[in-house]
């Protein structure tokens, strides 16, 4: 990725001066494709030798039923209280009506790929966006589940049936039998579309072994937008630190070289080649995967993407829209 230097010792007049006189051939070019790629969300993660469990509500909402009293003893996934209420009531429908309209659009591109009336590219990005949308309406309906990340007892309770409930607020205390869990930091936003049983690895910061955990639920979200997941094992070693890893299922990604990126003013931009000319595209970049960056909009498949000289050539795209002074 090219970030471009507004104090750059070379000023840009000369640079493109310089490319003016050379009467190089114009830059090469890839072409944009579509792949299957499985993210991989990461984070800092420690094991937790028994510290009490605060379970909290992740969504605004109202708690309309409470099933466990102080003392009672509960296990890793079990269904400690439910949330509902007029918020997230709409939020669901909302969901829900996302969720439809995203298959309805990929069953018509699909009807029209099959007629020879649609791209595969425009069936990727449909099909991408269904799988966003029941992704976020399974973590909504997950959230409104309060659940026992761990095996323990309930050691107080902080709200009862009828409460008014805001997100991060904490419903009940469970203190953890004696075994330990994982509790794990994930700053990527499809965090919050994780629902229990997703399984991960815990790997160990003293070159141990890696181990198997699976989640068990969002405890909440930290001020700098951190999720705060818990995660249960087997053969977990208390105190022991380290990073959690969890792979997301494969989905279509449209992949550019990260050279090819130009930083501009807090947007990312790449130049597209075409037939009329070679112009600017804004586009929005995912996390780069070594030399390969994948896209997340502003290009489709079969696009042409200048990668040789992109900065100098977006610069003098820039200029050209300046007139000197007189």
């Amino acid at each position: 990725m090219t970030r471009l230097l507004r104090n750059a010792q070379r000023p840009i007049w000369l640079m493109l001066a310089a490319f003016a006189l050379t009467g190089e051939a114009p830059p090469g070019w890839v072409t944009v494709y579509a792949t299957q790629q499985a993210p991989v969300l990461s984070g800092f993660a420690a094991v937790q030798p028994g510290t009490d469990v605060s379970i909290t509500a992740l969504q605004q909402g109202v708690l309309i039923s409470l099933t466990v009293a102080p003392g009672e003893s509960v296990q890793p996934g079990q269904t400690i209280a439910r949330l509902g209420g007029p918020e997230i009531a709409a939020a669901l429908v909302d969901a829900q009506g996302a969720s439809h309209a995203a298959n309805a659009t990929l069953a018509a591109e699909l009807s029209k790929f099959t007629d020879h009336l649609s791209t595969q590219a425009a069936v990727a990005q449909a099909s991408a966006n269904a799988q966003a949308a029941k992704a976020r309406l399974a973590a909504l309906q997950a959230a409104t589940l309060l659940q026992s990340p761990v095996a323990g007892q309930i050691q107080s309770l902080a709200a009862g049936p009828g409460a008014a409930l805001l997100p991060g607020q904490a419903v009940a205390v469970v203190q953890p039998d004696s075994g330990a869990w994982v509790s794990a930091v994930l700053y990527d936003p499809q965090a919050a579309t994780l629902v229990p049983g997703t399984a991960a690895r815990f790997i160990p910061a003293d070159g141990q072994p890696a181990e198997s955990v699976t989640l068990r639920g969002v405890l909440n979200r930290q001020a700098d937008g951190g999720f705060v997941l818990a995660f249960s094992g087997s053969a977990l070693q208390q105190n022991e630190a380290g990073t959690l890893s969890l792979t997301l299922p494969p989905r279509k990604v449209l992949l550019v070289p990260s050279e090819a990126l130009v930083l501009d003013d807090g947007r990312w931009w790449v130049m597209l080649h075409g037939s009329k000319g070679d112009h600017a595209v804004q586009v929005v970049p995912g996390e780069a995967q070594g030399a390969q960056t994948p896209i997340l909009s502003g290009l489709t498949a079969g696009d042409q993407v200048i990668v040789q000289d992109a900065a100098l050539l977006y610069h003098r795209g820039i200029a050209a829209l300046y007139q000197p002074p007189n």
